[in-house]
């Protein structure tokens, strides 16, 4: 798929309730997104799984394979639940990843950074964003922090404001375990 033909996808997607599937380099699976925003060079969604929406995340367009629409009952069900009418959507600068880090900061919560093509998987907080890379306080399964840097090279997709990382922060926070 052509990135223009992405592009007047996503422009089309944008703020509606158009499901999209879509597939990507480093993954057979595929993920379905209500896009809430996108750039040139960025995609920005809100998550959907069994009528369920679980999280905004930031991929790259260069590693979408291939958009299309998910046109069938389960549009309706979710239309007729509201999901989208509520939906607080932060504002993130989509022109770089360093410029998405800066505005994910702000916002002062737990995100995740994957690495799909090596399946490093890191979640935690941003300490300091650098021209080529960020600083970051991560936790594992253990509650055990490290830091370290990531290079913007390293990063496939960027998770916030998910159950899963929204859950291990207010766990985190009751028994001040934050680094």
């Amino acid at each position: 798929m052509k990135k223009i033909d992405k592009i007047n996808f996503l422009k089309n997607s944008k703020g509606t309730y158009n499901l999209c599937r879509c597939y990507f380099n480093y993954d057979s699976y595929y993920y379905y997104f209500y896009i809430v925003d996108y750039s040139d060079k960025f995609l920005f969604g809100v998550e959907e799984d069994d009528f369920c929406l679980d999280g905004f995340q930031i991929r790259k367009i260069s590693d979408l394979k291939k958009i299309e629409l998910k046109d069938d009952l389960c549009i309706k069900i979710l239309e007729e639940k509201h999901q989208l009418t509520d939906l607080e959507v932060p504002k993130i600068n989509l022109s770089s990843w360093k410029t998405i880090l800066e505005s994910l900061k702000l916002l002062n919560m737990m995100i995740i950074i994957q690495d799909e093509i090596e399946g490093d998987f890191y979640m935690g907080y941003i300490d300091k964003i650098e021209k080529s890379s960020i600083h970051f306080h991560r936790v594992d399964a253990d509650g055990v922090w490290y830091e370290g840097d990531i290079p913007y090279s390293c990063i496939t997709s960027i998770t916030f404001n998910d159950r899963y990382s929204k859950t291990w922060q207010e766990y985190l926070i009751n028994h001040n375990l934050l680094p």
